[in-house]
């Protein structure tokens, strides 16, 4: 008798410990609903008493994720919002903003601001450029990727893109 109780209570306590077997302790596997749509991606917008005062021309020369009175190229309210404007894809957004790759300093196409980048170890061949029109409130990307996109490449703008027969422009 004595030994069915031990049984029993070490049954009892290695069940919680069991009934985590065959579990993924993978963070993103996650069941989604079927019909779960994310939220719509939105321009930023500055908060009420605060408006951008450090000029787009503060950045010439810094690269872009260098910050300028604490705040980096493409986390500027007009930047930031040029790029939601000209480009639908945020993927490629993503893409364009992130850190993963080599970038150059920001330079000057004529009277606007350009910054470019690319995929590490694929420049030639991958690469994009954000330009902002700061007198017009326009931004412009280009991008290409030569195993879509050969020897051209896509313009953005707001509209659908337009592949031209030309690369992005950096300063090299």
């Amino acid at each position: 008798m004595k030994t069915m109780i031990t049984i029993a209570m070490a049954a009892m306590l290695a069940l919680p410990l069991l009934s985590g077997c065959g579990k993924s302790d993978d963070p993103t596997d996650t069941l989604a609903a079927g019909n779960f749509t994310p939220p719509q991606t939105r321009a930023p917008t500055p908060i009420p008493g605060q408006t951008q005062s450090t000029p787009i021309t503060a950045y010439i020369g810094k690269y872009p994720h260098d910050a300028v009175n604490g705040v980096d190229f493409f986390d500027r309210t007009d930047v930031a919002s040029g790029l939601v404007a000209a480009v639908g894809d945020a993927k490629l957004r993503e893409t364009i903003r992130g850190r993963s790759g080599p970038e150059t300093p920001i330079f000057t196409l004529g009277d606007r601001v350009a910054a470019w980048g690319c995929e590490q170890h694929d420049c030639g061949d991958h690469n994009w450029t954000v330009i902002v029109d700061a007198k017009r409130a326009k931004t412009e990307v280009c991008y290409h990727d030569a195993a879509k996109m050969g020897a051209r490449s896509d313009w953005y703008d707001g509209a659908a893109p337009v592949r031209r027969a030309e690369t992005c422009p950096s300063e090299s």
